[in-house]
């Protein structure tokens, strides 16, 4: 949800007051808000609003001190003024004592109000900038968890993110497949200064009239549009993002592509005004291979997640099986290593992908096809029962004598284990 622009709120049952205090505020160059009472005002605010609240003591019903209650248990350092009659100095002092910023008596000389008013915006300011600035020196230390690691390229990915983080420009995430794009998307989203909704489009499952569907159809309340795989679209629906891109009245919007931007094939395969404005704000996510010094602790990270929801016990993990995991090259980066502490956490041996970089893929025989095919549907339900084999050969309908020989066959299963 957005912020509203208005940086006083007039609340006053007295029109002919409220109408003359509005216009002289906007012929001082700020933005005013008028509301006869205070539960009208009340159901508008917002906590994270910058601006300041100007309320008189004496009204009909809810009354100026009731208001002043309302505020503080809602929007406690939203700033309070009280306009009260001439010479309650008693009221005055019990406004303060209540908790209100400061206080005003009728008739107000224009120049005492404009003056304490912009004192109490440029006081907010500072309060709002303050606390933004703590968020953002607390979230440094969260974003490592969330994005582990200790590389050098990692760290000054982090740093990218988080001073892109509470700026309105769109960014693309560029990389290899598996680098973790989504998630520092919505690193970006949850580490902004925006309160509102997270929406994903993806591009390598959307059909074109969806894609068109689901632009037209956001949600108001949208702070930040995640689109998915942009080099999945053919050059018509390039130009039809494109187009929505240069829109103002749209949410921020980060997109992601799987390659590199500075590849020449990567860029034909954009079109020109696309790929202009895909290149305003770019992080790259770096391939594991470049980051080997955090395949350990990226491990550590992904057994615990995988313990905790499988509700299995963390593994005992020898030097002989981390040999491997440090000569390995991670086609699948980030995401083929998640994949391999799941299959530790469920009993399952590593099965570390080979390699297609630098080459074609080698043809496979039908043989080596098949087994493929055996292997992926055994892990795939031996997750799903939480490496359970009991019930993963219920699920497979096959004895569960057999399941073991399958696992067996296709290497799941160490020599001498059941």
């Amino acid at each position: 949800m957005k912020l509203d622009a208005a940086q006083v709120y007039v609340v006053d049952d007295d029109q002919d007051f409220r109408e003359a205090t509005c216009e002289l505020l906007e012929e001082e160059g700020l933005n005013p808000r008028a509301y006869s009472d205070g539960n009208a005002m009340l159901k508008r605010l917002d906590p994270e609003w910058g601006g300041v609240i100007l309320c008189d003591i004496r009204m009909v019903g809810m009354d100026g001190f009731k208001v002043l209650k309302a505020v503080r248990q809602t929007a406690p350092n939203v700033p309070f003024v009280m306009i009260t009659g001439h010479g309650d100095v008693r009221l005055a002092i019990a406004a303060i004592k209540a908790g209100a910023y400061d206080f005003l008596e009728k008739p107000m000389q224009p120049d005492v109000m404009i003056s304490l008013i912009r004192r109490t915006l440029n006081a907010r300011k500072l309060v709002i900038e303050n606390q933004q600035l703590r968020r953002r020196i607390a979230r440094r230390g969260s974003m490592a968890s969330q994005l582990v690691g200790r590389s050098e390229v990692m760290r000054a990915c982090r740093k990218a993110l988080l001073d892109l983080a509470p700026l309105p420009v769109t960014v693309t995430l560029y990389g290899e497949t598996g680098t973790g794009k989504s998630l520092a998307a919505r690193v970006l989203h949850d580490y902004g200064e925006g309160s509102g909704g997270f929406h994903v489009i993806n591009c390598a499952t959307v059909s074109a009239d969806g894609l068109q569907y689901e632009l037209d159809d956001i949600a108001r309340d949208t702070d930040t549009l995640f689109v998915r795989a942009v080099h999945n679209l053919d050059a018509n629906w390039q130009t039809w993002l494109a187009d929505y891109l240069r829109r103002q009245d749209r949410p921020r919007v980060i997109l992601s592509f799987t390659g590199s931007l500075k590849d020449p094939a990567a860029q034909t395969s954009l079109s020109d005004e696309l790929l202009y404005l895909l290149n305003v704000a770019t992080v790259e996510m770096p391939a594991l291979r470049e980051r080997s010094r955090d395949v350990y602790l990226l491990l550590e990270a992904f057994l615990r997640e995988a313990a905790a929801r499988y509700e299995k016990r963390l593994p005992y993990v020898t030097k002989e099986m981390l040999t491997p995991l440090g000569k390995h090259d991670w086609p699948g980066n980030v995401r083929e290593l998640r994949n391999v502490a799941e299959r530790m956490i469920i009993g399952l041996e590593m099965n570390l992908q080979r390699s297609s970089r630098g080459g074609a893929a080698a043809h496979r025989s039908y043989d080596e096809a098949m087994l493929n095919f055996e292997r992926d549907l055994l892990e795939q339900t031996l997750r799903e029962t939480a490496g359970v084999k009991g019930a993963a050969a219920d699920r497979l309908s096959i004895p569960r004598k057999r399941l073991y020989l399958r696992m067996k066959a296709v290497g799941f299963l160490k020599t001498g284990q059941e």
